[in-house]
């Protein structure tokens, strides 16, 4: 009669001995044996896997056209890219959410401007008006003045915008941003594994990208 009690404490003590040393080792493999550093968290493996980004081998920038350390840092990008080696590229997105909001009210102007073919040609004019000249390129009489005088076709604008690229596109980036938490600009994801944010001037910042993208680590803080 004393059988099956016995059984099922034996049982319940086998599972919690199993799972103190499945936790203990996690934390000593994944906790207390990751290389710290302040700006940089690595991505659980089941969540890499799952990443919205079909980019690999690349370091992601998520960026704002209202974010100003974005804009100051563009040539430091810029060496960056010029630097990354053979069969690697750096690509940029845009912040965005469902609502457009705060940061990502620019979302659609990238995406647009980005199917078009002349995003970079006309970033720093983005910068300026929204960041410089306090311009909200997001309300529509703002952007048609903005768009005339840097010398884009309204009529190309708005056929791009309503186009199915431009709302793939614009899904995407939401995607991303929501699925990385991204909550400050600019943000780096490399490898679709590291979520790095800067934390040391460049162009030591850019070697802490590159550790990331060749060897899968951070350097010491």
């Amino acid at each position: 009669m004393y059988k099956r009690p016995l059984l099922f404490i034996s049982y319940t003590f086998f599972i919690i001995v199993i799972t103190t040393i499945m936790t203990s080792v996690y934390f000593h493999v994944y906790v207390i044996n990751q290389p710290e550093s302040e700006g940089v968290r690595a991505i659980a493996p089941e969540k890499v896997n799952d990443s919205p980004l079909t980019e690999v081998n690349a370091i992601v920038e998520v960026f704002s056209y209202a974010c100003h350390y974005c804009e100051i840092n563009e040539s430091n990008i810029a060496e960056l890219e010029r630097n990354l080696p053979a069969g690697t590229r750096l690509i940029r997105l845009h912040l965005n959410d469902d609502d457009h909001s705060g940061m990502a009210a620019f979302a659609p102007l990238f995406a647009t401007l980005t199917v078009m073919g002349i995003e970079a040609q006309h970033r720093p004019a983005a910068y300026q008006a929204i960041i410089k000249e306090k311009i909200n390129l997001a309300d529509r009489q703002h952007l048609v003045g903005w768009l005339k005088a840097n010398g884009i076709n309204e009529a190309a604008y708005d056929r791009a915008s309503a186009s199915a690229p431009v709302k793939e596109l614009l899904a995407y980036m939401s995607s991303v941003s929501r699925y990385y938490q991204v909550n400050a600009t600019p943000s780096f994801i490399v490898n679709r594994k590291w979520l790095a944010v800067q934390d040391r001037d460049f162009p030591a910042f850019s070697e802490q990208l590159l550790s990331l993208l060749q060897h899968d680590k951070p350097l010491e803080p």
